[in-house]
């Protein structure tokens, strides 16, 4: 059965006055995604947090080995004044890693004035971790291997979108 653990927040981060917060989000019943939500940070004691991102697909939830909320992902990382990269996992729904049309199994960028999304990396199982090397531009991205095998993925030419191969 599914435990409690895998709900909820993934990552925070905040940025100029800002916080963002990922969590594995309920878009419809038992259908789940990755979320955002931002919350202007003030002097106050309530931050009011507001979607960011809210993908329009979501992955059904069963009791098959087609579906799990450790595989999420949710990694936010900062990278410029106007974009944000968030890693999206494909939710143990495999096939959707290398599936063009969905975000999941992927590390997208979000800007933050007109929220576009582009994808910079896919072919991803489950990335937890981002890093942002500013010299270079070279984004370091962590996933977890089913059985071991974790790996680390490095995204150098931003011309191109690299397949990880999951």
């Amino acid at each position: 059965m599914f435990t409690q653990l895998a709900y909820g927040i993934k990552d925070i981060m905040i940025y100029n006055n800002k916080i963002y917060i990922s969590y594995t989000d309920e878009i419809e019943q038992n259908c789940f995604n990755i979320s955002l939500l931002e919350g202007k940070i003030s002097n106050r004691d309530i931050i009011n947090f507001k979607y960011f991102f809210k993908p329009n697909s979501c992955i059904k939830k069963d009791i098959e080995q087609n579906f799990s909320l450790h595989q999420s992902g949710g990694r936010i990382i900062n990278i410029d004044n106007d974009n944000l990269l968030v890693s999206v996992g494909e939710f143990r729904s495999r096939l959707l890693a290398q599936n063009t049309e969905s975000i999941n199994g992927k590390i997208i960028k979000i800007n933050k004035k007109n929220k576009n999304i582009n994808i910079v990396s896919t072919g991803h199982r489950n990335p937890q971790g981002l890093l942002l090397e500013k010299e270079t531009g070279y984004i370091y991205a962590s996933e977890h291997g089913p059985k071991g095998g974790d790996e680390i993925n490095i995204i150098m030419d931003k011309n191109k979108i690299p397949n990880f191969g999951w």
